[in-house]
């Protein structure tokens, strides 16, 4: 099954310089539609996965879409950042996985498979379960 999101639309090449305080028209519409379809992503995949019975963790990670989405063009702005994006408990899972998948490290449609067993997509994040997972929460929040 393919993912009905079409993720090559994230601008993944967005640039914001932390010294310019406003944004051109350009850079306003291009951030929204990123946050936009962030948050439309993860609506889907955790919503499927609240269908499924298996729960989904969908507002801190839907929360979270504008910052996550600003911090990403922060880092292609400059290599002075340190690009992972932390979570201190796991209730922004989603966030991981999606940025995994934008990032090509697992494909969109196994985004579909969120939280079902032996999927590699637990609940909480674990680091060298997932690929692209840049670190564990653990069951706890324990990182």
């Amino acid at each position: 099954m393919q993912f009905p999101i079409d993720l090559s639309k994230f601008d993944t090449k967005l640039a914001l310089d932390p010294s310019k305080p406003k944004l051109t028209a350009e850079q306003k519409k291009a951030l929204a539609a990123n946050i936009q379809l962030f948050r439309d992503a993860i609506v889907l995949f955790t919503a499927t996965g609240a269908a499924r019975g298996v729960s989904g963790h969908t507002g801190g990670a839907y929360d979270t879409a504008p910052e996550v989405c600003i911090l990403l063009a922060l880092f292609n702005h400059s290599s002075k950042f340190y690009p992972v994006i932390f979570d201190e408990a796991g209730h922004r899972v989603a966030t991981q996985y999606l940025l995994a998948a934008l990032e090509g490290s697992i494909p969109a449609a196994h985004l579909l498979h969120y939280r079902e067993a032996n999927s590699k997509l637990p609940g909480h994040p674990e680091l060298g379960l997932t690929p692209g997972v840049k670190f564990s929460s653990g069951r706890l929040g324990h990182m």
